[in-house]
């Protein structure tokens, strides 16, 4: 008996050590194909150095999106988040919908982090997670340490232009 206490007491220890290194988020992701936010989990792991958006609907897991550390080259928040969202998807996307969504969430306590990345095929891209303010600092924290850049915000705390 004894030793399976001991054996919980490892597990736990090891588990928790491992749940550290990969950050787990509720979220809404951008759906690339609809231009409509969509209840998401993030992922951020610095074990396997990647952020994964994974869709929670099964019709949706063709747009799961898994990004290497060093494919995002900037990560920003606030209004400079919607502007880079807009300047960048706005050539390939009808805005109507992103552009309605964007102004809803804005009336709540809600955070949008923009995430500029290069894709397998060089292109400059970029995705947009919304989530509760209230939640949204550990997901920065973990986005930061990932990549190692600083999140640009034009609400008073990190970077502003």
């Amino acid at each position: 008996m004894k030793k399976i206490a001991i054996l919980i007491s490892i597990a736990t220890v090891v588990l928790s050590n491992n749940h550290a290194l990969a950050g787990e988020h509720g979220a809404h992701c951008l759906n690339m194909l609809s231009g409509e936010m969509k209840n998401c989990r993030v992922i951020v792991s610095e074990l396997n150095n990647s952020l994964e958006m994974n869709f929670k609907s099964d019709k949706l897991q063709d747009v799961n999106m898994k990004l290497k550390g060093n494919q995002i080259t900037e990560i920003s928040t606030g209004e400079y988040a919607k502007k880079r969202t807009k300047e960048t998807i706005g050539a390939s996307l009808v805005l109507g919908p992103l552009g309605a969504l964007v102004g809803l969430f804005a009336k709540q306590d809600r955070t949008q982090l923009a995430i500029e990345y290069v894709d397998y095929q060089n292109n400059k891209n970029v995705t947009m997670i919304d989530i509760p303010t209230k939640h949204s600092e550990p997901l920065m924290k973990d986005l930061e340490s990932l990549t190692g850049l600083q999140i640009r915000n034009t609400e008073g705390t990190g970077n502003s232009e």
